[in-house]
């Protein structure tokens, strides 16, 4: 069984070609959101599996792995806005799936979110991207775990770990929404 397939990605992306891109309308921004959403919620199906035994810890790995190549493949936007924010969104999707297989595989950071993201800003500034992704991508599998992001996160606005945390923000959103989706179902 696959959990998230190539198929569903390109569903997205035929969505983003159908649709108009304005930086200046957040509402036209949205099909970004609910794709980076889905993923969440594939990614958390695989968590459920092997927290439920129905897959192994190396399944999931390997179910991680399969997602990364679909959100890395080839897009090829002719249109250099949605080339342009999609290439910012990819990074974002990366990181959700890096923070989904990290809660998987025990990789948690006991540092606070703060601390976490002032290493991640610090990394970067030194050029080492690879530690600061993997630093951001530990405060993505907290989240996974029940962990909630702070409202007052903060990061330089052209910095790639901002892009990063784009991806651990609709982890926490989605987690959230589960909540309520969660408490109201208590309650009737």
């Amino acid at each position: 069984m696959s959990y998230y397939s190539i198929e569903r990605f390109n569903n997205w992306i035929e969505r983003i070609r159908g649709s108009h891109i304005d930086f200046n309308d957040p509402e036209s921004l949205v099909v970004f959101d609910r794709m980076m959403e889905d993923l969440v919620v594939a990614c958390l199906n695989v968590i459920k599996a092997v927290r439920s035994r129905e897959l192994t810890k190396r399944e999931a790995i390997k179910e991680f792995e399969e997602m990364e190549k679909i959100v890395m493949s080839d897009v090829g936007f002719e249109d250099p806005v949605k080339k342009e924010f999609f290439e910012l969104i990819r990074e974002g999707l990366k990181t959700i799936v890096y923070s989904a297989r990290y809660c998987v595989e025990g990789k948690l950071s006991k540092k606070s979110f703060e601390n976490l993201i002032k290493d991640a800003i610090k990394k970067e500034g030194k050029g080492d991207l690879k530690g600061a992704f993997d630093t951001v991508a530990r405060l993505g599998a907290k989240v996974f775990r029940g962990e909630r992001l702070p409202k007052d996160v903060f990061a330089p606005e052209n910095s790639i770990v901002l892009n990063w945390l784009d991806g651990v923000d609709i982890i926490n959103t989605v987690m959230l929404l589960m909540e309520i989706d969660s408490s109201e179902e208590q309650q009737k």
